[in-house]
């Protein structure tokens, strides 16, 4: 359970930096069973190349079809600049290849379904008040030494919209995380001023758009901290506060795996969100 002061810290700051949420031994486990999907899933030869990236003027190109079908499964996405563009061939390990796999680990993976439908899970979100938290995503992210792209400055509230209930990001760095391997930045209280910035499926359901205006306040960049954390940190993220990393320009990995849980009591999950509940009950109420 949360403290007091530790919840009062994330309501004025947005954003609670929680050490030794995991052990080690729970870190090696969660980072053995990644490698474990890889081998059994990924086939090189025959899966699709789709990159991820997240700079705005790139995002709606990798929206696509596959990323738009990949909320209920374990789905594979690439590191732009993995694959040489003359012959088409890997320059790195499969490993290292990847920026993230998503967007079902939580019921698709036992090792990751067990830590995100755990009891220090729903402590936590116990100490936030949350009454019904749903679980509708979880991704692993890679951060691949000289590889792991930047992350732009955004809101996660831009790609999950609940109607106006809480969104809260639990963020789990399994390496250490720090400036220079990509750690997270942070632009405390920023959480204050929400944003009409919105990533939405387009009418056709093939593609994601952007609409709004995408906050000023994302660009003060001199109101951003540098937040380094430990492996095994729980990072929690509220859906408003503004938050970035950059570039892994160590020769050191920054994996990390992260979920969302949103507030199930009052809210309207809106049917432009680019990730839909299916009949695999991949959206997990957690009590």
């Amino acid at each position: 359970m949360l403290s007091q002061e530790e919840v009062d810290k994330f309501d004025k700051d947005g954003y609670l930096v929680i050490e030794s949420f995991l052990t080690e031994q729970e870190c090696d486990q969660l980072k053995a069973a990644i490698i474990d999907t890889i081998d059994r899933q990924l086939d090189l030869e025959t899966h699709p190349r789709t990159l991820f990236v997240s700079h705005h003027k790139d995002m709606e190109s990798c929206r696509n079809e596959y990323f738009l079908n990949s909320g209920d499964g374990i789905n594979f996405f690439f590191e732009d600049g993995a694959f040489s563009s003359d012959t088409g061939e890997l320059l790195v390990s499969k490993y290292e290849a990847l920026n993230k796999i998503g967007h079902a680990l939580h019921t698709d993976v036992p090792e990751y379904k067990d830590l995100c439908q755990g009891d220090k899970v729903k402590d936590v979100c116990r100490s936030l008040g949350l009454q019904h938290p749903i679980l509708p995503q979880s991704m692993y992210i890679f951060k691949a030494p000289h590889l792991g792209g930047e992350v732009n400055p955004h809101k996660d509230s831009t790609f999950l919209h609940t109607g106006g209930t809480r969104l809260i990001g639990f963020w789990i760095p399994l390496d250490d995380a720090c400036e220079d391997n990509g750690c997270l930045w942070f632009m405390p209280g920023s959480h204050r001023e929400a944003s009409t910035f919105k990533m939405n499926r387009n009418s056709t359901n093939t593609a994601c758009v952007f609409s709004g205006s995408s906050n000023e306040q994302l660009q003060r960049h001199e109101d951003y901290v540098c937040v380094p954390t430990k492996r095994g940190s729980l990072v929690l993220i509220h859906g408003d506060v503004a938050h970035k990393s950059y570039k892994n320009v160590s020769s050191r990995p920054r994996n990390a795996f992260t979920f969302h849980l949103y507030e199930g009591e009052g809210s309207n999950w809106e049917k432009s969100n680019w990730n839909q509940p299916t009949d695999k009950a991949t959206f997990v109420q957690l009590y």
